[in-house]
């Protein structure tokens, strides 16, 4: 029985054992530090490269994979009788071009191929690649997968706590003036994403308000969207969560908590330390 090939690029945040026990193909982006590139989970561990972020992170850069990389993944599934079409879910084209490079190169095979835009990265864009794992085992068809991806695009969240505004400033996701005010007047911010791109979604100035707004923002979730599994993810060590973990826990005790590392690629602009909220509404 033939099936179809599932596609996606490092910045879901899969692990090597998931990935290759359930048959899917990762095009690896690039973390470059001081000058060198690594491949997002190849070359360096997530964390090596946090490692490496905290030592020398300061204007660290990512690069999406080349387009030569997707033609080779494409051309692979191609000429595998094993497959039958691709479903091929790449973080938020926003963000990254690794929708659009999918996209073009899906046109050149002759399988059938849906490409999906998750809007987003991380922990959300996981659970949907979990999504077409779940349907290939079924035995759903690439339709019936796409359309329960869809409704998951619409429920997902990601809220991230930057720790280096100074870092977001050269990464190019913040301006230099914001970056400088932020850094004077010790402004807390969370960012959120909003169709695809990522915006400053709360502003306070100190960090209990913050912790205070997020919680109340969860709790929210919890009642109107019946969230029932959050993800705390973090940049760097998992002590880093050890204060939002007991806060969550004791404001709402029923709510499942996973803990995983934030995607390098956007460690990378948040700065090593940021502390990041992941969710989609339902589940």
């Amino acid at each position: 029985m033939k099936k179809y090939a599932i596609i996606t690029d490092s910045a879901s945040g899969l692990e090597q054992s998931f990935i290759e026990e359930h048959d899917i193909k990762v095009l690896p982006m690039s973390v470059i530090i001081d000058g060198i590139a690594y491949k997002d989970g190849v070359d360096k561990s997530i964390t090596e490269i946090y490692n490496l972020l905290k030592e020398s992170g300061e204007g660290a850069k990512t690069s999406q994979p080349t387009i030569g990389e997707f033609m080779d993944v494409y051309e692979e599934v191609e000429q595998d009788d094993r497959y039958d079409s691709v479903i091929s879910i790449h973080a938020s084209s926003e963000l990254t071009g690794t929708y659009q490079s999918a996209l073009s190169v899906s046109k050149e095979i002759s399988k059938p191929a849906a490409v999906i835009d998750s809007r987003i990265g991380s922990y959300p864009m996981r659970k949907m690649i979990m999504r077409a794992v779940e349907g290939r085992k079924n035995g759903e068809t690439l339709d019936e997968v796409e359309a329960g991806i869809a409704k998951m695009i619409k429920n997902a969240q990601l809220y991230l706590l930057p720790h280096s505004f100074s870092q977001m400033r050269k990464s190019g996701r913040v301006s230099a003036s914001q970056s400088v005010l932020a850094t004077l007047l010790q402004v807390q911010i969370k960012l959120e994403f909003e169709q695809g791109k990522v915006i400053v979604g709360h502003k306070v100035r100190t960090k209990k308000k913050m912790i205070s707004h997020v919680l109340q923002t969860l709790e929210n979730h919890v009642k109107d969207d019946a969230i029932k599994t959050l993800a705390i993810v973090y940049a760097g060590h998992e002590s880093l969560a050890s204060e939002w973990k007991k806060n969550i826990h004791e404001r709402l005790p029923n709510l499942n908590l996973v803990f995983e590392p934030l995607v390098s690629v956007a460690g990378v602009h948040a700065g090593h330390g940021t502390i990041g909220f992941g969710l989609i509404k339902g589940q």
